[in-house]
Formats: C-alpha cells, sequence, structure tokens
C-alpha cells in the first residue's frame, strides 16, 4: 500500500530523496511499495495550517472493549467546523499492555463488496474503471499504546457515528479534497485504527456497503494482492511534531537557484556519466535522451504503459482531459471552511521521452534504478526558480489563497514508464550486459502554457540543483 496515498508525510526530507531510500531499501527486502503515487489534488497548504495538514480527519467512536480494559473515545467539538477526539480509558480501570512497537505490522485486507464498475487496482486501493475515484483503505498501527490515539480535525462539513460490522466508527466529509469522504473504524484488540479514503464520486451509502464488506486480518506475509503495511502511529506523531516545528519556525520552500546553472543542462542526443547517480556505484553506466514528443492523445504510448492512475488522465476518446483550477479562500478551519472564489480550466500536454541507458564498462550491471521527472524552471532575471501550481501565490487585490487542480496525473517521478524490474518489478533494469543497450520510455503530463520551461531530470534524488552540477538535467523545452 502505498502510505502517502492516505496523506502521510515525512518532514524535512525532498520527496524524491526519500522515494529512491525507499526504493532501495524495498528492492533488498522486497517490501511492499511506499512510495507516493500521482494524486488528483494538488493543494497548498496555508502556513498557519501547516501544524496540522497531516491531522486531516477525525474519529469518533463509543466504548469499546480490547484485552480486558474499557476505552472511551471523547470527542469534542471546537467551534462549527473542528473536532478533537482523544482515546481514553475508562474510569477506574488500567490501561492493557501497550503495542509492540516492532517497525513492520502486515494486515489482509479484502473487500468482498465493490459497487459496478470499480475494480481493485492494487492493494487497499480500488478505482472505477471509467476513471473516477474510488476508494483508498489503509491503517494505522497504535505502537505507543491504544489511549494514545488523538487527532484534530478542520472543515468538517457532516459526520455520523456508525456501525460497522458490530464495530464502532464515524463517517466524515470534509471541504474541497478531490477525496473528501473518510470512514474510520476501531480494532482494538489488533491495536489497529482502519481508514477508509473515499471520493467525491462515491456516494455515502456505496462507502458504507464497501466497508461492511471489509475484512482486516494480522498477516506474517508481507507482500500479496491483498496484503499492506500499516502506518505506524509513532510516525505520524513525529511528523505532526516536524510540522509544528515548521509552522512555528516560520520555514518556506526555497526553489531558486543561479540561472547561470541552467547553464550546465545537457541537449537532447548527449551521453551522460550515471556512475554516480544513486546510492551504489555502477561503473560505465551512461544515459542519453533520444527523443522527446508532445501529444494530446495515449495513442502515442505503448498499449499497457498506463495503470489506472494514469489512464484517469485521458478520456473514453483517448484524448488528454483538461485540468479544473479551483481558487480557494481558506478558512480557519474551525468556525468557517474553505470555499471556491473561481474556477477555470488549463489544458495540458502529453510529453512522451525516450531515454537510452547503456553500459560501457566490462561487468555485468544489475538492479539498476532509473528516474525521470519534468521540471518547470522559470527564469526571472539572474534568478530561476522551479515552477509548481501548488506553490502559486495570490497577486494583491486577490480574494483566493492556494489553487486546488483536479485531472492532472501523471506528473510524478516516473509516473508512466515500459521497463520494469528489481524485486517488485517497477522502475529498475535487472541487468545490463557491457555493451548492451536498454531503451525506456516515460510519459508525463504538463501544462500546455509551461512546455518552453520543460526540463528532464534524470537524477535519481530528484534534486533540481544536483542534477544541473553533475550532468544529469536535459533541456527539452519546446
Amino acid at each position: 500500500m502505498k502510505l502517502e496515498d492516505i496523506k502521510y508525510d515525512f518532514p524535512n526530507m525532498p520527496e524524491n530523496m526519500r522515494q529512491m531510500i525507499e526504493q532501495e531499501v524495498e528492492r533488498q527486502l522486497a517490501k511492499p511499495d511506499i512510495s507516493s503515487r500521482n494524486r488528483k489534488t494538488i493543494r497548498h497548504i496555508p502556513k498557519r495550517r501547516l501544524a496540522v495538514a497531516v491531522a486531516a480527519a477525525t474519529l469518533a467512536l463509543g466504548t469499546t472493549v480490547c484485552a480486558g480494559v474499557l476505552y472511551g473515545l471523547k470527542n469534542n467539538r471546537v467551534g462549527n467546523y473542528a473536532y478533537e477526539t482523544k482515546q481514553e480509558r475508562q474510569d477506574g480501570v488500567q490501561d492493557g499492555a501497550v503495542a509492540s512497537a516492532d517497525s513492520e505490522h502486515y494486515v489482509k485486507v479484502q473487500a468482498s463488496y465493490l459497487p459496478d464498475g470499480m475494480v481493485q487496482t492494487e492493494e487497499g486501493k480500488y478505482n472505477y474503471r471509467d476513471g473516477r475515484g474510488g476508494v483508498t483503505i489503509g491503517c494505522y498501527y497504535m505502537d505507543t499504546g491504544d489511549t494514545s490515539f488523538e487527532k484534530l480535525s478542520y472543515n468538517v462539513t457532516d459526520k455520523e457515528e456508525v456501525k460497522v460490522n458490530g464495530r464502532d466508527g464515524v463517517y466524515l466529509k470534509t471541504a474541497m479534497d478531490a477525496y473528501n469522504q473518510s470512514l474510520y473504524v476501531t480494532y482494538p484488540e489488533e491495536h489497529l485504527v482502519l481508514e477508509m479514503l473515499v471520493s467525491s464520486d462515491v456516494s455515502k451509502e456505496e462507502a458504507m456497503k464497501i466497508a461492511q464488506g471489509v475484512t482486516v486480518t494480522p498477516t506474517e506475509e508481507t507482500a500479496g494482492d491483498d496484503v499492506m503495511l500499516c502506518y505506524n502511529w509513532s510516525r505520524y506523531l513525529e511528523a505532526e511534531k516536524e510540522n509544528a516545528l515548521a509552522e512555528e519556525s516560520g520555514d518556506t520552500m526555497d526553489l531558486s537557484f543561479s540561472a547561470k546553472l541552467l547553464e550546465k543542462a545537457k541537449s537532447v542526443g548527449t551521453d551522460m556519466n550515471m556512475e554516480h547517480n544513486g546510492l551504489t556505484k555502477l561503473p560505465g553506466l551512461t544515459a542519453r535522451v533520444t527523443d522527446v514528443q508532445v501529444a494530446d492523445n495515449r495513442s502515442i504510448l505503448p498499449e499497457g504503459m498506463l495503470d489506472a492512475d494514469a489512464a484517469t488522465a485521458f478520456d473514453e476518446n483517448g484524448d488528454l482531459k483538461s485540468s479544473t483550477l479551483s481558487y480557494v479562500k481558506a478558512g480557519d478551519g474551525v468556525n468557517t471552511v474553505d470555499r471556491v472564489v473561481k474556477t477555470e480550466k488549463s489544458e495540458n500536454k502529453l510529453i512522451y521521452v525516450t531515454v537510452e541507458y547503456t553500459n560501457t564498462g566490462k561487468e555485468t550491471l544489475t538492479d539498476i534504478m532509473y528516474n525521470g521527472a519534468i521540471r518547470l524552471l522559470e527564469t526571472q532575471g539572474d534568478r530561476t526558480k522551479e515552477w509548481r501550481r501548488e506553490l502559486e501565490k495570490p497577486a494583491a487585490g486577490d480574494e483566493w489563497d492556494y489553487v486546488v487542480e483536479e485531472g492532472l496525473m501523471l506528473t510524478a517521478e516516473v509516473g508512466a514508464y515500459d521497463v520494469h524490474g528489481g524485486e517488485r518489478g517497477n522502475n529498475y533494469i535487472d541487468a545490463l550486459k557491457p555493451g548492451e543497450t536498454v531503451t525506456i520510455h516515460e510519459a508525463f503530463v504538463v501544462p500546455a502554457d509551461r512546455q518552453g520551461e520543460m526540463y528532464l531530470n534524470l537524477d535519481n534524488t530528484g534534486n533540481t540543483k544536483n542534477a544541473l552540477e553533475n550532468g544529469w538535467m536535459v533541456d527539452i523545452r519546446k
């Protein structure tokens, strides 16, 4: 299960560096994939709410019996749209045993009911075949003790306490997000809290029917169609603490650098030395971007290149969809909710890239991780910065605070590719003999009006400055 799918961020580490480290560790240990997926919604969180960005949902449960101890979850309303929930033991009883703090806890999650047209796309994830949204299931493991569960939720517009197969749970609906419905169910005997995130195009009734058909079973297995790794509550607390520190210090993301660095970008057709582009040395490995094509229809792509997520970027005729931009005025999440002040369409382009990896050395290279990411580099004067929609800021007089973009897919690193290898069949070349070349195709989507700022980053850390300084960035502007 890809844990970032369910909105859990690891602070103070670049996303792409984290992805590289995760992939290397997972390849060696054969773990399930916990890298980030492409999201339908790209959202800028106002800084004053950064500290609670990871606390996007609440839990309101009744009294539960677990290991002979009665637990009650106290749910307090804060203002009009915020809720604080804390799991507490009942008066007169003692806490039960603290859950094991082992690093990994796997469960097998199976859904016996899905609405018509919805299919399982990976472990814990279910989407409609026609490209609409669906349901993503994950879980918390309470490795710090069951009574440490506490969450604060903002922008809640609808809440209902429910029963799911006799278990206490809560249904929540929040403002603005594409996946704006949540369902939480407690499994205290296993020290688990199950989370189900539901897209706006799935009805509440269908969401409840799906939940009633879900079974959760702890397992020793670490891989499989229904096996997922639970998210340790201690990691959630660490992320919350780091976010609070970032809020207190006023740290902001600076993606700018000297424009002179762009002079180091390579041209299409130029060989690049990739020997040190990874956690392990790969003597003799080179890469060359041989072709870059721009299209409006998926017909340019090889059959089977797109997974269920990526396919949602196209309509029934294979044409690339436009994005919907919602300009949002942020509420405080307590007494006021976020509201859309205007919407507009943004046209996109499909970028199809061909990269050749060649072994010019004398030894066979194995388990070669590769990456690709388009960076949109905007130059103003002597400074260049990475342009990202979620970092857009309003001009003087604008009523909005942040932009939500729905429909833009294939934007993440190696979002779609056609060479699969490694333990999990992802972005690895299994083996490359001396003198051998492997050709890789990758696909991305960018805003149509940003084609003149496109650069392809082949650095395995994803760091733009590092890629330019080491000669792993390619100028693909159109």
